[in-house]
């Protein structure tokens, strides 16, 4: 992206979430650098949030996630949650909707992982589409070795990890590389880290110029067959189909 286009950006600003644009495409950039970029409830509510007005808005055909300063995001702040069930309980429950916008927007979602993706932000790398990340980023779940579980994480990341992948760094709190995690197919591209956030945009650019309707029939497919028997992903698939086949159908009309 040249710096004219990043001079045309029109960014609002929160306490937690830069929302900027480059034409077609949101840019939604997690602010809290000085805690590693930790989702608090106000975090994810504000991510669920950037998400639903992008789903929302024709005018967006894309999203790119990122971090601000030198890491990505290295899980959750429960901190702001107290002690209370009720308050963990909103908390968890920010997370589990910010992770049901995420698969509800109907259009790309590209990861720019400028550094580490740890816990609750290697989730977020998997819930994401494609994901671009810095050569130097690690990804990793340590949370048990800190007296906890990555309970959320692992319903997110379980299809994406092999068993023994996903215990091992449960279990030994490894940190995987990220040539490691794009030999598993976890992430898309390494790129030098200052080529991240430019990889990312133009990836999304790129999805921005396909038939948006089409684009969300099928994105939305692919999250409704999810744990679904055979049988019936064959048969909501057939539906989806003839519904793009329409919709094909009247843009070639025009």
């Amino acid at each position: 992206m040249s710096a004219t286009d990043r001079d045309a950006m029109v960014a609002n600003s929160t306490a937690q979430l830069e929302v900027s644009h480059s034409g077609h495409v949101a840019i939604l950039t997690l602010k809290r650098p000085g805690f590693g970029n930790r989702l608090t409830e106000q975090m994810a509510r504000e991510v669920r949030s950037a998400l639903e007005s992008a789903r929302t808005n024709p005018e967006i055909r894309a999203c790119v996630l990122t971090g601000d300063g030198d890491v990505f995001c290295l899980g959750g702040d429960y901190q702001g949650a107290g002690t209370t069930t009720a308050g963990r309980a909103g908390y968890a429950r920010a997370l589990i909707e910010m992770d049901h916008a995420m698969a509800r927007l109907g259009k790309p979602l590209i990861a720019a992982v400028n550094g580490d993706a740890h816990a609750g932000g290697f989730s977020l790398v998997i819930a994401c589409d494609l994901a671009v990340v810095a050569a130097d980023a690690t990804f990793g779940l340590p949370e048990a070795a800190k007296g906890l579980f990555p309970f959320i994480a692992t319903a997110i990341v379980k299809d994406s990890l092999p068993k023994k992948v996903l215990f091992d760094l449960i279990y030994n709190a490894r940190l995987m590389a990220a040539y490691e995690a794009c030999e598993l197919h976890v992430v898309n591209e390494v790129v030098p880290r200052a080529a991240v956030l430019d990889r990312a945009i133009e990836l999304a650019e790129r999805t921005s110029t396909y038939n948006s309707e089409i684009v969300k029939l099928g994105r939305d497919l692919y999250y409704e067959l999810r744990g679904t028997k055979p049988d019936d992903a064959l048969n909501v698939s057939q539906i989806a189909l003839l519904a793009a086949l329409a919709e094909k159908d009247r843009g070639d009309s025009n």
